[in-house]
C-alpha cells in the first residue's frame, strides 16, 4: 500500500512540475516582452552592440518623418486592432511590399531602414506592427499560426484602399515565418513574390530548438506548454508549419539566413529553400548572426531583393 501512495505522489509531483514548467515557458515564449533598439544600445549587459542598429533606425527616421505617413487599421478574424502605416514612394510603379516585423519587436524598428530602401526604387510599403507589438493588440504572439491570417488580410486590406498592381511580401524571424505561413491562406492573386528572411520552419520546431539551447529535454515541455497554450492562446505549436506554405507556393522565392545563426537555426533556411519548388534564390550570409543579414550585407541583400520584385513584377525596379 506505501508503494501505491508513494506512487501516487510522484505523479502528482510530476503533473505539477509539468504544469509549472508549462507557466514558464508559455509566459518566456508568447506572453510579449517589448523589444526597441533605444534601450537594448544604452544597456550595458545587452547581449551584443546595438549601436549600428540603432544608427541605422535614426537613418531611416529622418529619411520617413517627411513622407506622409497613411495610419491603417485592420480587425483580425479574432477582433483585434491591428496597426500600420502606409508609405508612398515618390515615383511609384504600382508595387506595395508588405511588411512582417519579428519577434516582440516592431514595423518602424525593425524594418524602417528597409522602408527606405523600397520606397528609394519606387515601392510603397506597408509596415505592419503584428499583433501584441507595437501599436496593435494583443496578449499573445502565435509564432506565424495567427500572423499569418493577419498577412493575408493586410493584402486585401492595401488592394481595398490603394489599389497597387503588384503586392510583395517581406517578412523577417517571425515576420519570415509568417509570410510563409501566410502562404498557405487565399491570398489576393496579386501577390507576385515574397522575401524571407531567417525565418523558422515550424512554431514547434523554432521553439524546441530553444528549448534544446537551454540543456532541458524537449519531451518534458513541449507537449504540455503546446497543450497549456492551446488552452491559454487558441492555437498549438504544431498547428501551422512554413514548409506547408512553401509547399503550396509557386511565386518567386527568395531566402535570406545568416551563415552564424544560432536563434534560428541556418538548416532551418536551408530546409525552406530545399522544400520549396519555384523560382527560388538562396542567399546565406558570412559571419552573420540572427536578423542581421541586411545590415552586414547590405549591397548582397538590397540586389537580391531587387531582383526578386523585378521577377515577381515584370517591372526593373533596379532603375
Amino acid at each position: 500500500m506505501l508503494f501505491v501512495y508513494i506512487l501516487i505522489g510522484l505523479v502528482v509531483l510530476f503533473a505539477i512540475l509539468e504544469y509549472v514548467a508549462a507557466r514558464y515557458f508559455f509566459k518566456l515564449a508568447v506572453v510579449p516582452r517589448p523589444f526597441d533598439f533605444e534601450t537594448a544600445a544604452k544597456d550595458p549587459k545587452a547581449d551584443r552592440d546595438y549601436t549600428d542598429d540603432l544608427n541605422m533606425l535614426h537613418t531611416a527616421q529622418a529619411y520617413l518623418k517627411d513622407r506622409s505617413p497613411e495610419p491603417i487599421e485592420l480587425v483580425s478574424r479574432d477582433g483585434l486592432s491591428l496597426k500600420a502605416v502606409y508609405y508612398r514612394a515618390e515615383q511609384p510603379k504600382g508595387i506595395t511590399v508588405v511588411m512582417m516585423h519579428g519577434y516582440n519587436h516592431t514595423g518602424m524598428g525593425q524594418f524602417g531602414y528597409y522602408c527606405m530602401f523600397y520606397l528609394k526604387h519606387g515601392c510603397d510599403v506597408l509596415l505592419t506592427d503584428q499583433r501584441a507589438c507595437g501599436k496593435s493588440e494583443g496578449r499573445y504572439i502565435t509564432f506565424g499560426v495567427k500572423e499569418s491570417e493577419d498577412c493575408a488580410d493586410w493584402c486585401y486590406r492595401v488592394n481595398e484602399q490603394f489599389k497597387p498592381e503588384h503586392i510583395i511580401l517581406h517578412g523577417i524571424s517571425l515576420g519570415g515565418a509568417t509570410v510563409m505561413m501566410a502562404l498557405s491562406e487565399q491570398l489576393p492573386k496579386n501577390v507576385g513574390g515574397v522575401v524571407e528572411d531567417c525565418g523558422f520552419t515550424s512554431p514547434y520546431e523554432q521553439l524546441r530548438h530553444n528549448v534544446e539551447q537551454m540543456k532541458i529535454p524537449p519531451f518534458l515541455v513541449m507537449p504540455v506548454t503546446s497543450l497549456y497554450c492551446k488552452l491559454k492562446a487558441g492555437y498549438g505549436f504544431k498547428d501551422k508549419s512554413s514548409l506547408d506554405g512553401i509547399k503550396a507556393n509557386k511565386r518567386p522565392l527568395l531566402v535570406i539566413h545568416g551563415d552564424s545563426d544560432d536563434f534560428v537555426p541556418t538548416e532551418m533556411g536551408r530546409r525552406v529553400f530545399e522544400t520549396a519548388e519555384c523560382d527560388k534564390e538562396l542567399i546565406i550570409t558570412e559571419n552573420t548572426a540572427h536578423a542581421d543579414s541586411f545590415k552586414n550585407h547590405a549591397d548582397i541583400c538590397e540586389a537580391a531583393c531587387l531582383r526578386l520584385v523585378t521577377k515577381a513584377t515584370g517591372i526593373d525596379v533596379t532603375k
